[in-house]
């Protein structure tokens, strides 16, 4: 497998390194792991199992796009031939069989610029949030044609559109992704397992920060590509700041104007908003009450992600 290197990216991983890195050792060469200042020796449990090192520079502010570009430069000049590169976050153990797979895929068509599969929770019961993230990497919710932050890419696309926006905190991936295919390049999701990945999420505070980010990225996305934004950035957007601030508003004016009987607007509006996503997901197959539990995260999600895209609007001035 010496045409692939994988570039693994992490900090503070624990246990988990050393099983990701043993997932990939063996089946990629180069394999950089990509460190952001841990300090409970990972970097030396790296070095011990055979990786290249690189430490990431923390006087810089810390992006997925920065670590993976860094990671993949360092690959690139190690093992100048290599055709692909498998990008794995360390919370996650690759599966047998997919770099063959990932590879055979990008082998026999050469349009194609990246591979992504199947991400599995580990723990999905541990916790509701762990529940969560083994809903999100639900085919059933996902976009076929947008790779995540594993994925393998032919080396040659990855430089050609100019590798990963370093100035994304979060959404990076959807915007190469987005790059790619407008350059001409193919991406496609095998129907196979790629990982299983370890959230370890276990609080309410964990989950909305994540959902805040989310929400400060997509606001992102649109003022970079304003007008030339995909439709579907634009209305996920949109989605944010109807429910998480149109609504509570009207909700608040229908209050003030008909007493306590006007919070059955914004309620019932809401009751829409998880029917239609419940429906949707039930309609591709997916089990009640999981589909309960996804559609009733997406609407309560509109809240941390509009503290997102309004802090992204209130930074923005600053060139943040």
């Amino acid at each position: 497998m010496s045409r692939v290197a994988a570039v693994v990216i992490g900090r503070h991983e624990g246990p988990r390194l050393p099983r990701c890195l043993h997932s990939v050792l063996g089946q990629c060469d180069p394999v950089v792991y990509v460190d952001t200042a841990s300090s409970d020796g990972s970097p030396e449990a790296a070095r011990q199992l055979g990786a290249e090192v690189v430490a990431l520079d923390v006087s810089i502010p810390f992006t997925f796009g920065r670590a993976r570009n860094i990671g993949a430069a360092r690959a690139l000049e190690v093992a100048p031939g290599v055709a692909y590169v498998q990008f794995v976050d360390a919370d996650c153990e690759m599966i047998a069989g997919w770099m063959e797979q990932a590879s055979a895929a990008l082998e026999s068509a050469p349009d194609l610029g990246a591979v992504f599969g199947l991400l599995h929770e580990r723990f999905p019961s541990d916790s509701l949030y762990d529940r969560l993230f083994a809903l999100e990497f639900d085919p059933r919710t996902e976009e076929a044609q947008t790779f995540g932050g594993l994925a393998m890419l032919r080396a040659v696309a990855y430089e050609q559109v100019g590798r990963y926006r370093e100035d994304l905190q979060t959404f990076e991936d959807h915007e190469l992704s987005l790059r790619l295919r407008r350059s001409g390049w193919q991406i496609r999701r095998l129907e196979t397992g790629m990982a299983i990945h370890e959230a370890g999420m276990t609080t309410w505070r964990q989950w909305w920060t994540r959902e805040r980010r989310a929400g400060h990225g997509r606001a992102k996305l649109v003022a970079l590509y304003g007008a030339d934004a995909p439709a579907q950035w634009h209305r996920a957007a949109a989605s944010i700041w109807f429910w998480g601030a149109l609504v509570p508003l009207a909700g608040l004016a229908a209050l003030y104007a008909c007493g306590i009987v006007g919070m059955l607007l914004p309620l019932l509006l809401y009751g829409v908003l998880v029917g239609r996503i419940l429906l949707r997901m039930r309609r591709r197959g997916m089990p009640a009450a999981d589909a309960a539990l996804f559609a009733t995260a997406r609407a309560v999600g509109k809240f941390p992600q509009l503290h997102g895209a309004m802090s992204f609007l209130w930074t923005r001035p600053r060139g943040t």
